[in-house]
């Protein structure tokens, strides 16, 4: 399991078309500006983003093309919770698109079984400033030396909330809590159950990122378990780790938040931060695009609360790859390269935390969000200290496996301790 700085991403776009999936060439000849006749190309990119960030990419396409007339990119859209499962079988029948999203989570598999392309050549290129590249952003994509992908988005989850609400229940912010060294699971548990109103559907606290009960376990409760001191898989990832105490107690607070106190959601529940009917929602930086047109209250960010084993904040990660089957390598590795220069990276950072330097710390990143402050506490303050959820080969069969143990967490049908017991049995196999 390789550990460097990473995450994440994620806010779904449901529904995309598979059909006829991987790169074209159709033939045809068109002129060049000197006057060489070359062929046109259409490269296929996979993405697992909402409609805003894939107008955002049709921008940056149509600025692409003005200076690459012959190729043509058609965006595909995969929801997150398919995302890894549909690829692997595009990668199989060698129908994968050229450039493909990848999430941390995924990395592995595909770059094991050598169906992701070599694009080292990205660093001759003295403009592209590779150097700018935050080294340790490039570990997951990195083998024997060799560069296998860019990061484009490595952020560290953060808590959105309605600070209106706040203000109408005299409540201190969790940002005036972790100035105080007081923002804790505990403090936001009694802050929750103040602003839980379940006659208006107002809830205190939601852990789960929007559509994200069926991968609650790894994209959203990552934080909670490592704050609690717990974890769910050894360092070495060799040993199911989560049936201890500390894991144990992590779910239990989870749990009980859903079923005893009732200040969060209920498994399936659908409600989202910007009805203004979630207090605390935890998040990732690319939901700022939505939280920016929220009108009806106001809402700030701000780090993680803190546990028994510190904030354990995750680092999402996602980066470009080009597939191994690209009939166009050479081409898709030139758009990856155009989508990561400093220019493109400071496009796409208004929905996601930059693996440029320069960018991360620029004036108009810090204005991204509510205010620099807020930005800077919340994203930059935490990033040194924030880990990258863990990473298998065989990741798919060990997500089968949480899944259902989550299951009886959500159907109550164990006790959690149980719950944990089961896991580590299931799960273990598959580590070794």
């Amino acid at each position: 399991m390789k550990k460097g700085l990473g995450i994440g991403l994620a806010t779904v776009l449901m529904a995309g078309s598979l059909a006829g999936c991987g790169s074209e060439s159709n033939g045809k000849e068109s002129s060049s500006g000197s006057g060489a006749a070359t062929k046109e190309v259409k490269l296929k990119f996979s993405i697992w983003g909402n409609d805003t960030h894939k107008q955002m990419y049709e921008t940056m396409i149509e600025s692409y093309r003005k200076d690459h007339p012959n190729v043509s990119v058609e965006i595909m859209t995969i929801p997150s919770a398919d995302y890894q499962q549909k690829l692997s079988v595009l990668m199989a029948s060698k129908t994968a698109p050229d450039v493909v999203w990848l999430m941390e989570r995924s990395i592995p598999q595909f770059l094991e079984a050598g169906q992701l392309a070599d694009i080292s050549s990205i660093k001759d290129d003295p403009d592209y400033k590779f150097d700018d590249l935050i080294p340790s952003t490039l570990d997951l994509l990195t083998k024997d030396g060799k560069t296998y992908g860019i990061p484009f988005s490595t952020p560290p989850n953060m808590i959105y909330y309605n600070k209106t609400l706040f203000e109408e229940k005299g409540l201190k912010t969790p940002t005036e809590l972790y100035a105080e060294g007081k923002w804790t699971y505990d403090e936001m548990a009694k802050a929750a159950a103040v602003l839980t109103d379940r006659s208006k559907g107002v809830y205190g606290v939601n852990l789960i990122r929007p559509n994200g009960w069926t991968t609650s376990w790894t994209e959203s409760l990552q934080t909670l378990v490592w704050a609690f001191g717990g974890d769910y898989f050894s360092a070495d990832g060799k040993q199911f780790a989560l049936n201890t105490k500390e894991g144990i107690d992590a779910l239990q607070f989870y749990s009980d938040a859903m079923f005893k106190s009732e200040i969060h959601p209920k498994p399936g529940d659908q409600t989202t931060f910007e009805t203004g009917k979630i207090a605390m929602q935890q998040d990732l930086f690319s939901y700022m695009g939505k939280a920016k047109a929220i009108t009806d209250f106001k809402w700030d960010i701000a780090p993680m609360p803190s546990g028994a084993g510190g904030q354990g904040t995750t680092l999402g990660y996602a980066g470009y790859a080009v597939t191994k089957d690209s009939e166009h390598a050479a081409e898709a590795t030139d758009f990856v390269k155009y989508l990561t220069n400093p220019e493109n990276m400071a496009v796409t950072s208004q929905f996601f935390v930059p693996s440029r330097k320069s960018v991360l710390e620029s004036q108009e990143f810090l204005n991204q969000g509510p205010s620099p402050e807020s930005v800077k506490t919340a994203v930059l303050d935490q990033m040194a200290s924030a880990r990258v959820r863990p990473a298998f080969q065989n990741f798919q069969q060990i997500d089968e496996k949480m899944k259902i143990g989550f299951d009886s967490i959500y159907t109550k049908s164990k006790p959690i301790a149980d719950i944990a017991k089961d896991l580590e049995k299931e799960v273990s196999p598959l580590l070794n």
